[in-house]
């Protein structure tokens, strides 16, 4: 492709990119609520095409990258062989000094040659010193072949000197055109690699929001929710179909709506709202009883909309369980700091089902310090980590920080 060819190309794929992005909305929880399913899916649709056309352009952009780059090599290759041209012709330089210097020191032999023992006879003197007619004529010639020796000297002297200029204004134009060429691809060069950069956080952005899309897709799709349902006919059908707090057995110490603790003894170690310690504010409430690979369970009975897995080693939250809990009204559940999961997305659980381990160490959770379960609440059907509130609002039984509980149901 010529270079004509592949800029064209370019600028039609950064075209599409744009296009794409502003035409599509971002799936956040709270926009996809009055979507149906139907949208989401396009909007996956969309959203894929802007991370593929992103892609090409990245990878165009790499190719035109590794084109500069190579061109920068080549310069400063030849400005590698400049370099060396410079010293051969310093080393020349002295060369023709050392020139210059013997034929100083021939013209300084030639007039001590000339010279009486006093060193005040000029050529005439020494001319007319001559003893016979012979001895004169010869000294005629001694001193015509001087002057025409001291115009030959002269003018070897300014054709080296000449050639010295000549030589190094040739080599600065050389280096100033070299360095110029250099400075402009290293410029490119740069230019091109903070595109790049941008080019792979947009589509690490992009491959975010898909897979957030694409998740909260197959969950609906797998609570049964058709392509015509928007988040609110889906989360109506799925209270239809999810056990209330009427079908939770009250045995044991359950809170006054039939909640239970996520596990079956410990403490807070944690609590909603401010912490003055580390200047946040924490999102849920943290459980535990300091046995790493305990128990989690859901605190009433519900149904499992989603499971969040790690993509890397000590991901933040580490395994992710969401649960949809129908009390009143709708409430959504989630577990994190889990090394497993014993459930799956569509799955009906009960305050003794078995949601999965307690993990917390920071050597397998980035955003944990400890082994402990974080209980997250929302209201209504959710799948993402929005808006969430105090979990005491549904479990109204949680003790108070650092007050040791134990909650039994059933066979947990």
């Amino acid at each position: 492709m010529d270079k004509e060819g592949y800029l064209v190309k370019k600028v039609l794929i950064l075209g599409v990119t744009i296009l794409v992005t502003i035409s599509m909305a971002v799936p956040m929880q709270s926009q996809a609520k009055e979507k149906t399913l139907g949208q989401l899916k396009a909007e996956a649709k969309a959203n894929r095409d802007a991370y593929n056309a992103a892609k090409e352009q990245k990878e165009m952009t790499v190719q035109e990258r590794n084109e500069t780059t190579k061109q920068k090599q080549e310069v400063e290759a030849q400005i590698s062989q400049i370099q060396k041209e410079v010293t051969e012709t310093s080393d020349k330089i002295v060369e023709l000094q050392k020139d210059i210097d013997k034929k100083d020191e021939q013209m300084k032999d030639i007039m001590s040659f000339v010279q009486v023992t006093d060193g005040e006879n000029n050529y005439l003197e020494y001319i007319f010193g001559a003893t016979s007619f012979t001895d004169f004529i010869y000294r005629i010639s001694v001193a015509e072949q001087l002057g025409d020796y001291n115009e030959q000297l002269v003018k070897e002297y300014e054709s080296d000197v000449k050639e010295l200029d000549e030589k190094r204004e040739e080599l600065n134009n050389k280096n100033t055109e070299l360095s110029k060429k250099e400075n402009e691809l290293s410029q490119l060069e740069a230019k091109l690699n903070g595109e790049i950069e941008e080019l792979q956080e947009g589509m690490m952005s992009k491959d975010d929001e898909y897979e957030t899309l694409n998740s909260l897709i197959k969950n609906l799709e797998g609570l049964g929710c058709s392509s015509g349902d928007t988040m609110t006919s889906c989360q109506r059908k799925l209270a239809q179909s999810t056990p209330g707090s009427s079908s939770v057995d009250t045995s044991g110490t359950p809170g006054a709506n039939g909640t239970y603790m996520p596990i079956r003894k410990g403490r807070v170690t944690s609590d909603y709202g401010y912490r003055s310690y580390d200047n946040s504010f924490h999102t849920g409430i943290d459980f535990s009883d300091g046995v790493h690979g305990d128990s989690v369970y859901p605190v009433a009975s519900g149904k499992v909309v989603n499971i969040t897995y790690p993509k890397s080693p000590r991901a933040c939250g580490n395994h992710i369980v969401y649960v949809y809990h129908n009390i009143g009204r709708g409430y959504t559940t989630s577990y994190w700091h889990m090394t497993s999961v014993n459930v799956s997305v569509g799955q009906t659980v009960y305050p003794d089902t078995r949601l999965g381990s307690m993990g917390g160490l920071p050597s397998e959770d980035s955003c944990a310090g400890g082994t402990h379960v974080h209980l997250n609440l929302f209201n209504g059907l959710h799948t993402t980590n929005s808006g969430r509130i105090d979990p005491r609002i549904l479990v109204s039984n949680i003790p108070s920080k650092g007050k040791y509980f134990t909650s039994y149901y059933g066979n947990r």
